[in-house]
């Protein structure tokens, strides 16, 4: 039988996307999500959110651990930098708490793997904030491909007939953006900084698409220095079914923020802009209406990216829906990012981490 209560959310970390998080909690609805519980370790910034939140002074932490050991938190929803995701998971996951962690999924695949491990075996929901992951004509585009419209379908295993690929991401260099203010991003401690921080965005819409990636090789430069670390990518791309393709990634454009996919296949092509346009060609080249592909959209009751997230998150709690996005799959789009960066300096082509 499902449970119709509202999820009894804790958020630790008062941040810049606290907020974000609180607008999105609010538009998926109280009678889904009540905030009962905040915790910063500077308890005037606690303080701040909860008056926002409404959380009540007996509920403000400066400990995070004291937040999960709070009996009335069910859901813990943990805005911390990743270096910590790993520690905070494991306390959730002992304290019996769901725990929903920030993206990328840790800030080494060993410490990646370990989580995996961890969720593997709990009794509690442990999920990755990978918003990108529920932008709905994305996940529409993928079943779409997987159906075989622009290319047979093959084995078992949904293998489609691509032919190749193309992907081009670019965000714009702004140093007044508040994302540069966080000492965390400013000295980072995951691999790739930027690149692994914004590229599992990327992985989220790239990966249910063309499959997972067997190994990859690449480029970088460091343009910025307030990136702390290389912040331009380049590289050839192998998947697990032998299709080839290539990647871009800059967080240096001069104002422009846009990505495009171009999926080949050999009955059809698929092209992704950003998350709202597709474009679809038929074996002749032809183009044939976007409609097509928005056939395959998700009911989601107009909720997307971290609304969709934790609409997805709601449902998986309390009606024992599937996660949009496994842990196992958030370990895999950061090993592929990892994965490039390490190609750049060491000039090999790199085999992606597994789980096991």
């Amino acid at each position: 039988m499902s449970d119709s209560r509202p999820i009894r959310v804790g958020i630790v970390g008062t941040g810049i996307f606290a907020q974000r998080h609180l607008r999105a909690y609010r538009a998926v609805g109280q009678h889904r999500f009540e905030i009962v519980a905040c915790c910063n370790r500077t308890r005037s910034k606690a303080e701040a959110f909860a008056k926002d939140a409404g959380i009540p002074e007996s509920a403000i932490y400066t400990n995070w651990e004291d937040l999960i050991k709070d009996e009335n938190v069910e859901l813990v929803d943990a805005l911390l930098p990743v270096q910590f995701n790993l520690q905070v998971v494991k306390a959730a996951v002992v304290a019996n708490k769901h725990i929903l962690i920030e993206k990328p999924i840790a800030h080494s695949v060993e410490d990646a793997r370990e989580i995996v491990r961890v969720a593997q075996q709990a009794k509690s929901i442990v999920a990755v904030a990978e918003n990108w992951s529920y932008h709905p004509l994305a996940r529409a585009v993928a079943r779409y491909v997987h159906a075989g419209h622009i290319g047979e379908v093959g084995d078992a295993h949904m293998s489609v007939q691509i032919v190749n690929f193309m992907y081009n991401s670019t965000r714009p260099y702004n140093p007044n953006s508040p994302y540069h203010q966080t000492a965390w991003r400013q000295n980072p401690e995951h691999v790739g900084g930027y690149l692994s921080d914004g590229g599992v965005h990327d992985m989220a819409h790239l990966v249910p698409i063309l499959g997972k990636f067997a190994s990859v090789t690449g480029f970088a430069t460091e343009r910025h220095k307030i990136h702390a670390v290389q912040d331009t990518l380049a590289f050839a791309v192998q998947l697990e079914n032998n299709v080839v393709g290539t990647m871009n990634m800059t967080f240096c454009s001069a104002g422009v923020k846009a990505q495009r996919l171009e999926v080949f296949g050999t009955q059809g092509t698929v092209r992704l802009m950003n998350d709202d346009t597709v474009q679809v060609l038929d074996a002749q080249g032809s183009e044939v209406s976007g409609d097509v592909v928005k056939a395959f959209l998700e009911d989601t009751e107009g909720f997307s990216d971290v609304e969709g997230e934790l609409f997805n998150i709601y449902n998986v709690i309390r009606h024992k829906a599937t996660l949009g996005v496994t842990v196992e799959e958030a370990f895999h789009h950061f090993a592929v990012i990892a994965s490039a960066v390490k190609s750049t300096v060491s000039n090999n082509i790199i085999q992606i981490p597994t789980v096991n």
